[in-house]
């Protein structure tokens, strides 16, 4: 099936974003691994941790000195199973990825692997570093601090990080469960795409600094807004999405002796668990599917027509995806073109 008219073709997007970090000073490796994760983001439909934040956030970042270009990665252990990885202000992609490896492989040797890691930077969608778990029948996990960005409950103003937990699990038949969810309503990225749009955000996303609603993603970013917690106010369940927040930050932070900062975007945790120190993985994975199938027969609601599992959605737009392109909003065109100009690169996505 042929790329569709107006979307651009994965594989020369993975290149032009490969040959964009190179010139920044992004050893190949590294940012051929950078540049998988990204479009492989955009592939699943996330499209607000994909290539959009290419060129005003990720060379961005380089190009200020705020990331290191060539990390020199360190672990430190005292145990088979866990470790701390530092990763010397390098580009989230390649730490998260060399300690999301380093779990695995861990695993591989005593049926599970974790690593707490510290000095890194933003590293995009956290499932992706979870799904690299199951190629190997293991269970994945990551998770990261995104940022200052969520109200407290009974608070104001933004003071604790938008973290992410992922987790991904494989199956037989059906598709591999994979839960990839922000502490906050919703993600950030949401509010940029409302902005990319020109929409406006739904009651009960934001509020701002009097403690009010805001529904217009630019007084969200004018006024210093903040991104409730999943579950909303106090009493509508907000303790559940910051306790969730919190506890990414200690197994993010505070379990890799990271420094303290303002901004909390640095900090990630990984995990691997080997399915068969549990059970055989065949045995596991038919239970996988029948759980899967189970949920689906499900009395569906009125107007409804298929019941989904956390991945099954993604996975239908990653297929449809790489056979008819990606359809980039505009302005994220606009700005890749922009980047090859000042890079001095070619254009030819």
């Amino acid at each position: 099936m042929a790329i569709k008219s107006g979307n651009i073709d994965p594989v020369k997007l993975t290149d032009f974003t490969t040959r964009s970090l190179i010139k920044v000073g992004i050893p190949e490796e590294d940012a051929r691994i950078t540049a998988k994760i990204l479009v492989a983001t955009d592939l699943r439909g996330i499209d607000s941790h994909g290539v959009p934040h290419l060129a005003n956030f990720y060379i961005k970042f380089v190009q200020d000195g705020r990331v290191n270009p060539k990390p020199d990665t360190k672990i430190f252990s005292n145990a088979p199973a866990t470790a701390v990885m530092d990763g010397d202000r390098g580009l989230g992609f390649v730490v998260g990825y060399r300690a999301m490896h380093e779990a695995i492989r861990r695993a591989k040797e005593v049926g599970a692997g974790f690593v707490s890691v510290r000095n890194s930077s933003h590293f995009g969608a956290g499932g992706n570093y979870a799904m690299m778990a199951l190629e190997h029948d293991m269970i994945g996990i990551s998770m990261t601090e995104g940022g200052k960005g969520m109200v407290a409950p009974g608070t104001v103003g933004r003071n604790t990080g938008i973290n992410v937990i992922s987790v991904a699990i494989p199956a037989g038949e059906e598709a591999p469960f994979v839960l990839d969810m922000a502490t906050t309503v919703v993600a950030n990225g949401k509010v940029e795409i409302t902005m990319r749009e020109g929409k406006m955000m739904p009651e009960g996303w934001a509020i701002g600094p009097d403690g009010k609603s805001i529904t217009d993603p630019k007084k969200y970013y004018e006024q210093g807004g903040a991104l409730l917690p999943l579950g909303g106010a106090p009493q509508t369940g907000g303790f559940k999405g910051f306790g969730l927040a919190i506890t990414a930050d200690i197994l993010c932070r505070v379990l890799s002796a990271a420094a303290a900062t303002d901004q909390m975007a640095g900090e990630h945790f990984f995990g691997a668990l080997r399915i068969d120190g549990f059970q055989p993985a065949l045995e596991f994975k038919k239970r996988m599917d029948e759980l899967v199938r189970a949920h689906r027969s499900l009395t569906k609601a009125p107007g409804v027509e298929r019941l989904y599992t956390p991945g099954e959605i993604e996975q239908e737009i990653e297929k449809r995806r790489k056979s008819e392109g990606i359809p980039l909003h505009p302005s994220v065109v606009a700005s890749l073109k922009q980047l090859a100009q000042e890079l001095g690169i070619e254009y030819n996505l």
